[in-house]
């Protein structure tokens, strides 16, 4: 059962659920807070698509100006920060959301279908290099940069603003007469970003899990370069241009479960010791641990909360 896996403070939901009174109709946030490789980008992806709602990935824009500064070559954060915000506000940050539908489905993991998000940096598809090691073993120290979070906390807010907009437009007959709203997840998005969120939850689990998932999602980046480059290799010999086929780039390789957790603990200490808008629970959040919850446990239990909030029956009280 449900109720037998999620980990749920009983004062927390009892104080999150007697502020349960009707809340606007207008519009709704669900904050969505917790470590790295908790699974908060695609619950949040998950539950936004289910409610209807804009989605905004705030991690994606830390790792972009992660990405900004490796490509000027910034490795020491604190003595750039000025040039790396100078750089930040310079930029547009762009997260497309493309619908998906449970035909679109994993049947072998039972998931449901996590819509594709695609993030531009100055109209460059960078999706997949944000996500890369390099990238990994940086972002906590850019992000734990004040002026950079002040910075990134201005954008944020305007996401979240036009993705209300945009949700609100595209509401469909098959949304239960939703309110217009948005989910953002993130590692301070109901202590500092949205304090006054409809919905606070905190995805939680054991650093094994994480890192098992984590390594998941970098050998199956991995496999996909392989392929693409084996694409290329074979483009290159069928036009016998062997000066550009040998110099094919190796697929990178990553690093073992055990060193991913070791990163994932490192990442976790930084953040929640950082000086400024360090993560932690904020006193009204739904904490769910998720280390043995299925994708689709979680995300009902979320979009269940929520409808309840907005006084809307819920869908999967049975799950």
């Amino acid at each position: 059962m449900l109720s037998e896996c999620l980990q749920i403070s009983k004062t927390r939901l009892s104080t999150s659920l007697s502020r349960c009174q009707l809340v606007s109709r207008r519009n709704f946030t669900i904050a969505i807070d917790g470590p790295a490789a908790s699974g908060k980008s695609s619950t949040a992806r998950a539950v936004a698509q289910e409610l209807g709602f804009g989605y905004i990935d705030s991690g994606s824009i830390y790792r972009c100006a992660t990405l900004l500064a490796l490509r000027q070559n910034i490795t020491e954060i604190s003595k750039h920060t000025d040039d790396l915000v100078a750089m930040i506000l310079k930029s547009t940050v762009e997260i497309k959301v493309q619908p998906s539908n449970s035909l679109n489905a994993m049947p072998s993991l039972g998931r449901l279908a996590v819509p594709e998000v695609q993030v531009l940096l100055d109209g460059e598809d960078v999706s997949g290099e944000i996500r890369k090691p390099e990238v990994n073993r940086m972002v906590a120290k850019v992000a734990s940069e004040s002026s950079v979070r002040e910075a990134v906390l201005g954008i944020q807010r305007s996401m979240a603003a036009r993705a209300k907009t945009r949700s609100s437009q595209n509401q469909s007959a098959n949304n239960e007469g939703m309110p217009e709203g948005v989910v953002m997840d993130g590692r301070d998005i109901g202590t500092t970003i949205f304090p006054n969120a409809e919905l606070k939850i905190y995805l939680d689990a054991s650093a094994m899990a994480r890192a098992i998932r984590r390594w998941d999602e970098m050998n199956n980046q991995l496999k996909d370069t392989k392929q693409q480059q084996k694409q290329q290799k074979q483009q290159q010999q069928s036009a016998s241009d062997a000066q550009k086929a040998g110099s094919t780039t190796e697929a990178p390789t990553y690093p073992s479960v055990e060193e991913i957790a070791r990163e994932l603990e490192a990442r976790d200490y930084a953040d929640i010791n950082r000086e400024h808008s360090p993560l932690r629970i904020a006193s009204d959040a739904v904490v769910i641990d998720n280390t043995n919850l299925t994708f689709e446990q979680q995300v009902y239990t979320i979009t269940d909360l929520a409808r309840e909030r907005m006084g809307i029956k819920p869908k999967h009280a049975d799950l």
